[in-house]
C-alpha cells in the first residue's frame, strides 16, 4: 500500500503546492502597470509602487508574528492605515486592493490539474491555504482550470483573519469531513505553517520540499517528503 492510500481525505495547501508564480512583491515589480490596467489614473506610478511594496512587507512581517495568527487584518484594513494611502479616496483604496491580489495569485499548470483530478478519483479533497487577499481572484483561477468542484471545502485564511499554523483554520476543514483525524493527511510546502500546523491539529503530513531543504531538531517532522505533488501518482 502506498503512503497516500492510508488516508481517505487529502487536504492541500495552494501556493507552491499546486499553484505557482504567486506572491510577486519584489521591489522590481511594476504594480503601477497593474493599477493602470484596472482603470487607475489618479495616482502616480511611484506612489502605487511604493504603497503596494511596503504594504506587502508589512503584511509579511505581521504574518510571522504569532500575535497575528488569529487576528490578521484584511488587505483593505492595512491600506486604510498605510501612511501613504490612508488619506486617499475610498475608490482608490478599492483599486489598490485588487492590485495587491493580482500580484498575490499564481497560476495552476495543466500537469497539476491532472494530478488533482487523479487524486480526487481515490480521495476526498479539501483546501486550507493562507492568502492575504479576498479569495475571489483565487477562485477565478480554480474555475479557469476546472478544479473548483474537486474540493469539498475550501478554507482561505482571509475569510477568517486566521493564518496557519493556527489550529482554528485546520479545524474549519477537519470538522467538515466528519472523519477520524487519522484518516486525513495534509500536504504543503511550508515546514512551520503547513507541517507544524498539521501536526498540532493531529494530522499526518506530506512536505513538498522542492529545494531539498534540510530538517533540524527545531522543525516539525513530516510523515513523507516529496519534491512535487506529481510524485503522489
Amino acid at each position: 500500500m502506498s503512503f497516500i492510500n492510508k488516508f481517505d481525505v487529502i487536504i492541500l495547501d495552494v501556493g507552491h503546492t499546486f499553484m505557482f508564480g504567486g506572491y510577486r512583491f519584489f521591489n522590481t515589480e511594476n504594480f503601477a502597470a497593474t493599477y493602470r490596467s484596472l482603470g487607475g489614473i489618479l495616482l502616480t506610478d511611484e506612489l502605487v509602487n511604493e504603497i503596494i511594496f511596503t504594504l506587502s512587507r508589512k503584511i509579511k512581517t505581521d504574518g510571522k508574528n504569532p500575535a497575528y495568527y488569529e487576528c490578521l487584518p484584511s488587505v483593505i484594513s492595512y491600506l486604510q492605515k498605510h501612511p501613504q494611502a490612508s488619506s486617499l479616496p475610498a475608490s482608490e483604496l478599492n483599486l489598490l486592493e485588487p492590485v495587491f491580489a493580482t500580484h498575490e495569485v499564481g497560476v495552476i499548470s495543466q500537469n497539476h490539474v491532472e494530478v488533482l483530478h487523479k487524486l480526487r478519483k481515490t480521495h476526498r479533497l479539501g483546501i486550507i491555504s493562507n492568502i492575504w487577499s479576498k479569495k475571489d481572484i483565487f477562485i477565478k483561477e480554480f474555475d479557469r482550470v476546472g478544479i473548483r468542484d474537486l474540493f469539498e471545502i475550501i478554507v482561505f485564511s482571509s475569510d477568517f483573519g486566521w493564518i496557519k499554523p493556527s489550529t482554528k483554520l485546520f479545524n474549519q476543514a477537519i470538522e467538515h469531513f466528519d472523519i477520524e483525524r487519522e484518516k486525513i493527511v495534509y500536504i504543503g510546502d511550508h515546514i512551520m505553517r503547513d507541517i507544524g500546523g498539521a501536526k498540532t491539529a493531529g494530522l499526518s503530513s506530506i512536505w513538498i520540499n522542492k529545494r531539498g531543504k534540510q530538517l533540524n531538531e527545531s522543525m516539525a517532522i513530516p510523515d513523507l517528503i516529496i519534491k512535487d505533488l506529481q510524485e503522489l501518482i
